[in-house]
């Protein structure tokens, strides 16, 4: 039973994906679209807490922003997209990285307190704000975000439980406005191009 309601919370996830995938092709390439693109009904401004106070994506306008929804106890997905971002931020100039600020969400708040976040996303690089908050508002973030996520028990493992979840990079301009969605397994070079891009817009 409990392999069915996987099976069916990864088909959930997957067909999300894919709709999100066509919605961002409808809206047309990232890099044909002219400046003023973007994806103005997705995303927008919220406050969450890091370990080293409240951070405001507001307060980070004039700096380019990729998002990623994940969690420290995630076993594949999230290291390999923070790895990535991560791989991708080393190709950048120092210059163009100043420019830059990467955040981290967690959709595991009963687990991941900003301190623990803080302490995960250091780990893959030192310039990642790791963040958290009450469930209530890491849900309300996600679903302006259109990411979905579930909390999955598991049957005879210490942790109780995973987190099922999209993965998608969210690549927020200078103006606030998502300007490209990176969905899992592009290359850190595709990511550092899109960066470049978002930066130029």
């Amino acid at each position: 039973m409990q392999n069915v309601k996987q099976i069916l919370i990864l088909g959930l996830l997957a067909v999300v994906s894919i709709g999100i995938g066509l919605w961002a092709g409808m809206q047309g390439d990232a890099a044909r679209q002219p400046k003023s693109a973007g994806y103005s009904d997705l995303g927008g401004d919220f406050t969450l807490m890091s370990d080293k106070g409240p951070v405001n994506t507001a307060d980070l306008r004039g700096k380019v922003i990729p998002i990623y929804f994940g969690f420290t106890h995630c076993p594949d997905v999230c290291i390999t997209s923070l790895s990535a971002i991560a791989a991708a931020l080393k190709q950048l100039s120092a210059e163009e990285r100043a420019q830059i600020q990467p955040l981290f969400i967690s959709i595991d708040p009963e687990r991941d307190d900003p301190a623990r976040v803080g302490e995960y996303v250091r780990f893959f690089d030192p310039g990642i704000i790791g963040l958290s908050g009450t469930l209530e508002d890491v849900s309300k973030v996600a679903k302006s975000h259109f990411v979905i996520f579930e909390k999955v028990p598991l049957e005879d493992s210490n942790m109780g439980y995973t987190m099922d979840h999209s993965s998608i990079i969210y690549v927020v301009g200078r103006d606030g406005i998502i300007r490209t969605l990176i969905h899992h397994g592009e290359t850190p070079e595709a990511i550092a191009k899109a960066l470049r891009e978002a930066l130029a817009a």
